[in-house]
């Protein structure tokens, strides 16, 4: 609420406005916020009446939700890709605005998003009508839900207007689309095969116009973002190496500015640095924190810790947030300062008292956000229940942070326990149709299942999570759900060999493991395992104990093309180290390796 609206008559016959103290302003604001989701509730349960019951089974819904639109202004302008992000967007927790002011109706009469999507796409010359159908299935299904909190405006906006700009992006996102749709269609029937089979020939389209045509740098940089995601959708081998030639772009393009050779707009600057920079290394880091997510924080909390040139301020925590894409952001920055402060190696520490303070004021901040937006109030509440489990994760990862014992976790049982009840409200309902697939740049659901399964020895906790990421068989960019409940099935086994473990209790320190390290071969979906047991390095005399288990056949990854010939046989496709990932280069039959530099926490959105 503006700040305007909190000069106020401090009695009834007062006729002079005062300003309110703080005590007042609180609740004053809770007032309003508590008579805006009484009638958002309302015409939700009118709405729920008035539509079939198959359609509307919603749960039961707490009562403190509340979301508002926001406003991002992105400050932008000028030349070669002339991407306007000075538009406002509202934020990835409400129904987008897809597109320009512009591209909208001068008459202000209700428009549906379909007439938007509409009106948006006849702007594009020469499409042939498949490729428009995919297109506006893109931009009303495919932006919106595989999308997540960080890249939603780069999906849901920047794309649609790059594609006005450039046809290899344009037959690009036509692919992503026909693929989502190809997906949604149940058996095999012809309109799978032909949907498809025209995703096949989009990216082919899209990759012949790149080649043939000069693209400017950024545009070859989001042209890059889009192949990634659909290369890995497609179980293609080349989705890694196409991130690979995306850093070193960015590398490149660095080096040119620094020297003059190159120069970029404002506007390309911003859709760089704010947009495709981050999108990058987000996917690069993940790739390097498949194995270990308390390994991977742990490293990137030492590297950022040696960094003294610069301390980012202590958090303020709001006493609510005024929606949750707000409530994220401020998650995120908490979990920042904390790797900036907190020592691994050093356990008892004001720095981490003060983590676990922040993190129980912005939850008490969550607990009093409201939802107020009707037309996705259930997939708010969703994604609400979602961020309250990333907290608990957050709080969990900093006290244990550099623990030298697994034993450590087992006092965390009730946050893990919270944490599966959390994810079976919002995704283990079999009658609830939930979004399977993300493009994997703001992933979490494999990540946070795998941490409780992996973390919690609890023989019930830990295989509900193991079930939940079966039984869901979520896509998240190329991890796949039944991989890591495979995985994570075998480490269950060997940690309770001989034991009758009822409690975390019963595993002693001396049987536990964690995952030092897993190759996966695509083309036959073995994984080879290697473990390690207390003291948990093998430089320190670690015992390592190998498995090797195998991936369902729904499950390969078989690649849509043929291997480059004189491709060796036998070698790993991926392997996944702690803070590292290499994958393998057809053409050189070497790994290229990512290393870990920075560490992200997973907040899935749904």
């Amino acid at each position: 609420m503006p700040d305007s609206l909190l000069w106020i008559n401090k009695d009834s016959g007062s006729t002079v406005l005062s300003r309110s103290s703080k005590a007042e302003t609180r609740q004053i604001r809770k007032h309003v916020q508590h008579e805006r989701q009484l009638r958002a509730k309302a015409a939700h349960d009118a709405a729920a009446k008035s539509t079939p019951l198959a359609e509307n089974n919603p749960k039961r819904i707490r009562g403190k939700d509340h979301v508002d639109a926001e406003q991002t202004p992105v400050p932008l302008g000028q030349p070669d890709l002339r991407l306007d992000t000075n538009v406002q967007v509202q934020s990835p927790d409400y129904p987008r605005s897809l597109f320009p002011a512009s591209l909208s109706p001068t008459v202000r009469s209700p428009v549906t998003p379909s007439t938007r999507i509409l009106q948006a796409v006849s702007t594009f010359p020469g499409l042939e009508p498949q490729e428009l159908r995919s297109l506006v299935f893109f931009c009303q299904r495919t932006a919106p839900e595989w999308s997540g909190w960080r890249d939603a405006i780069f999906w849901n906006k920047l794309i649609l207007q790059a594609c006005h700009m450039n046809r290899s992006i344009l037959h690009g996102v036509v692919a992503l689309g026909a693929l989502h749709e190809s997906s949604e269609v149940d058996g095999e029937s012809d309109e799978r095969s032909n949907l498809q089979e025209l995703a096949l020939h989009q990216s082919s389209k899209a990759s012949r116009i790149a080649y043939e045509t000069a693209m400017s740098d950024i545009a070859t940089l989001i042209s890059c973002v889009i192949f990634i995601c659909l290369q890995n959708l497609q179980d293609s081998h080349t989705a890694y190496q196409l991130l690979k030639s995306g850093h070193s772009l960015i590398t490149d393009i660095d080096k040119r500015l620094g020297t003059g050779d190159l120069s970029l707009s404002d506007s390309e600057k911003t859709v760089l640095n704010n947009f495709l920079r981050p999108i990058i290394e987000r996917l690069r880091m993940r790739f390097c924190s498949i194995v270990d997510i308390p390994s991977a924080l742990a490293l990137s909390a030492s590297i950022k810790l040696s960094k003294v040139e610069h301390r980012l301020t202590l958090p303020e925590i709001p006493y609510c947030f005024g929606n949750l894409f707000e409530a994220r952001n401020k998650l995120e920055e908490i979990v920042e300062w904390a790797q900036e402060n907190i020592d691994p190696s050093f356990a008892p520490s004001e720095q981490r008292s003060q983590v676990q303070a922040l993190l129980a004021s912005w939850n008490a901040a969550l607990e009093d956000t409201r939802i107020t937006a009707l037309e996705r109030y259930d997939a708010l509440v969703t994604s609400k229940k979602l961020l309250r489990a990333a907290a608990l994760v957050a709080s969990i990862l900093f006290d244990t942070l550099g623990t030298s014992e697994e034993c450590s976790y087992d006092r965390h049982l009730d946050k893990f326990a919270e944490i599966v009840d959390l994810y079976t409200e919002a995704i283990g309902n079999p009658a609830r149709a939930f979004r399977r697939t993300s493009f994997g740049i703001d992933s979490g659901v494999i990540d946070t299942l795998a941490f409780v399964a992996g973390r919690c020895r609890d023989p019930i906790v830990r295989r509900a999570a193991v079930h939940l990421l079966a039984q869901t068989n979520r896509t998240e960019g190329d991890l796949q759900g039944c991989t890591g409940s495979t995985i994570l099935e075998a480490l269950m086994e060997l940690e309770e060999d001989g034991v009758v473990a009822t409690e975390a209790s019963q595993i002693p320190e001396s049987q536990r493991l964690r995952i030092w390290e897993d190759h996966q071969y695509w083309d036959t979906g073995k994984i080879q395992i290697f473990f390690v047991k207390w003291p948990y390095d093998p430089s320190l005399g670690a015992e390592i104990k190998t498995a090797s288990v195998y991936l369902p056949l729904k499950a390969l990854r078989t690649a849509k093309e043929k291997a480059t010939p004189g491709s060796p046989t036998g070698l790993p496709n991926v392997k996944y180290g702690r803070g590292v990932g290499a994958f393998l280069e057809e053409g050189t039959q070497t790994y290229h390796q990512i290393t870990l530099s920075s560490f992200f926490m997973p907040m899935p959105r749904l």
